[in-house]
């Protein structure tokens, strides 16, 4: 196994959902971590509610390279090695600890324990010979995961968050299609990393920051097009400014310092505020089952800073709004079809999330 390319092709998973199928890939597909289309290989609902454990990606890419069966075995028996270890030295309660640490593998330590066991004590010389064997087949991967020789604590961590995995029946995307609406169906997987590198071409069912597959007249806007985040931050202010033309503000986006508040007007007339943008569209895509990777999304009010310094937005009066010349760009040129038309579906459900915290308010 080429682990360098195993690792390359899962970080390109772990940020932006799909990467080229290879051989390496193929236990995680077992496992209900990835599935197959075509030439792709696309996270499923599995990876994503799996990789929501991990606080950063190489524990988590680490614990993948975990889950394949010879290798846990290896671990497991190193690991129960140190642990006899300190039986030896009068640490009794060490093997029941170990075992309650890891209740899904409790059967295969056992089994070992069994095999070791004479009498009283356990033969840790064939445990000892095993651990020394099987090191030099996976030097590679013990240096790749822990800089080295493996060791007792960071064992148990991997071991027990693999021991965590859940798999359910995975469940097939569509494919993102061209039009707006078409790529923010409900249930759509969306890379939430709002600093990744644009990708050359479209991907094949998960939104992530790519080169549009459209020809635009102003390239102003392929700053809109390219980044999904992007494109909805600037949809919400369009739609601000339609409930404005139709005769009531709902929302106002205030910019206070440097974050962005959402200002909603109740159903009662009353302005309050909500909370803040990133409350807002997390919000809002828990009620579409947006499904938001590696982590929730966070710092939405960078992209009001973004699309401000480009001349998408001004503020007046200490609020987020699109100038005018923008809005005749939108509706009096070649982009209304492709951002207008293309996104009505997407702009409904914004406006629908909208009444519906207003009725709250």
């Amino acid at each position: 196994m080429d682990l360098k390319r195993l690792h390359s092709h899962l970080e390109k998973l772990y940020h932006y959902g799909e990467t080229a199928y290879v051989a390496e890939l193929e236990p995680f597909v077992a496992r209900g971590l990835l599935y197959v289309r075509g030439k792709k290989a696309v996270i499923t609902n599995n990876w994503i509610a799996f990789v929501k454990r991990f606080s950063n990606q190489t524990d988590f890419l680490h614990t993948l390279f975990c889950f394949d069966e010879e290798y846990q075995q290896y671990l497991l028996k190193t690991s129960l090695l140190t642990v006899l270890k300190m039986r030896e030295a009068e640490d009794l309660e060490g093997i029941v600890d170990f075992i309650h640490k890891m209740p899904r593998f409790a059967g295969k330590i056992v089994k070992i324990l069994d095999e070791l066991k004479h009498g009283e004590r356990y033969e840790m010389e064939a445990l000892e010979q095993y651990v020394k064997e099987v090191d030099s087949l996976f030097r590679e991967r013990n240096h790749f995961i822990f800089n080295g020789t493996p060791y007792y604590q960071r064992i148990i961590y991997y071991l027990d968050h693999v021991q965590q995995y859940e798999q359910e029946v995975v469940e097939q995307d569509e494919p993102l299609g061209t039009k707006i609406d078409e790529q923010w169906i409900k249930g759509r997987k969306i890379a939430a990393n709002l600093q990744l590198p644009v990708l050359k071409d479209q991907p094949l069912a998960v939104l992530a920051p790519h080169e549009p597959n459209i020809v635009l007249k102003n390239p102003l806007f392929k700053h809109i097009f390219t980044h999904p985040w992007n494109l909805l931050i600037f949809l919400c202010c369009v739609v601000r400014e339609q409930t404005e033309a139709q005769g009531m503000t709902t929302i106002r986006f205030h910019a206070v310092n440097n974050e962005v508040d959402v200002i909603l007007m109740s159903a009662k007339n009353q302005e309050y505020r909500y909370g803040t943008i990133n409350d807002f569209i997390l919000e809002f895509c828990k009620m579409n089952n947006y499904q938001l990777f590696p982590n929730e999304i966070t710092h939405l009010e960078t992209i009001f800073h973004y699309l401000h310094d480009r001349g998408f937005l001004t503020i007046v009066d200490e609020e987020y709004r699109i100038p005018s010349h923008i809005e005749d760009e939108l509706y009096n040129t070649s982009l209304y079809i492709p951002l207008m038309a293309g996104s009505k579906q997407l702009r409904q459900r914004i406006e629908q999330w909208i009444d519906e915290l207003r009725d709250r308010g």
